[in-house]
């Protein structure tokens, strides 16, 4: 079933701002509420507004499943990678190192729990849509 002119627009003009804000709260959610988790669920929420308004085919072209389970992964490298930085320079995710690096590797650590939570979102509803799309 195809979705109206009307919803199809507008996925077009707020799924950038859904982008934009998504990083935003990546960037700055260490200052601030907010962080990884939520920027992730907003980040796959762009992708499945996209799902729901140009249908499941469309958007796998668009980000195909291997990519999506590629950059999961390494969000999940990059995440203990982050941790073990951390320690091998005697200081639990650079804390203490705070003229260097403000606020730790907590904004480097948020972009790791973005992509991580953001994939794993999108990889659920591609699992979903494949399972409905088949009835």
């Amino acid at each position: 079933m195809k979705m109206s002119l009307v919803v199809r627009t507008t996925t077009k003009l707020v799924a950038p701002f859904l982008v934009t804000y998504g990083a935003y709260l990546t960037i700055y959610g260490y200052e601030s509420p907010g962080g990884g988790f939520q920027a992730g669920v907003i980040f796959a929420v762009s992708v499945i507004l996209l799902m729901t308004a140009y249908g499941y085919r469309r958007t796998r072209k668009h980000f195909p499943l291997r990519t999506v389970q590629l950059v999961e992964s390494s969000a999940a490298l990059f995440i203990v990678g982050t941790a073990i930085a951390g320690l091998a320079f005697g200081a639990f995710f650079f804390n203490f190192l705070r003229p260097y690096i403000p606020g730790g590797t907590v904004m480097t650590f948020n972009i790791g729990v973005a992509l991580k939570v953001g994939t794993s979102f999108v990889l659920v509803f591609y699992i979903l849509s494949r399972w409905v799309d088949r009835d």
